[in-house]
């Protein structure tokens, strides 16, 4: 719940920077690359070229943020761990038919 919550809150965040300041990459990267010079969209004021980065810089960064912080806080207090048991040769001592 909590990595929804923190890709909704980067999403909308990094959402409305872009919208300030367009030039921030990748989406700005991205657009330059594919610019068709002769579609002139027009979204509420905003060209289509800064709606369509803003949307590829919060869905890109909020991804990266949210599985930045998943990675960090870790696996859950409750999941249970199996214990990892690596095979050994059939003749060694820590086989378990030896036992």
């Amino acid at each position: 719940m909590i990595g929804f919550l923190l890709f909704i809150t980067s999403f909308l965040s990094l959402f409305t920077a872009t919208l300030i300041f367009p030039n921030l990459p990748p989406g700005y990267i991205l657009i330059d690359l594919f610019r068709n010079q002769e579609i002139t969209l027009v979204i509420n004021g905003i060209s289509g070229d800064v709606f369509i980065s803003a949307l590829i810089n919060g869905i890109s960064w909020s991804i990266i943020i949210t599985l930045f912080f998943l990675f960090l806080k870790g696996p859950e207090k409750g999941k249970r761990n199996l214990p990892l048991w690596i095979p050994g040769y059939a003749k060694s001592s820590n086989s378990k038919d030896a036992n």
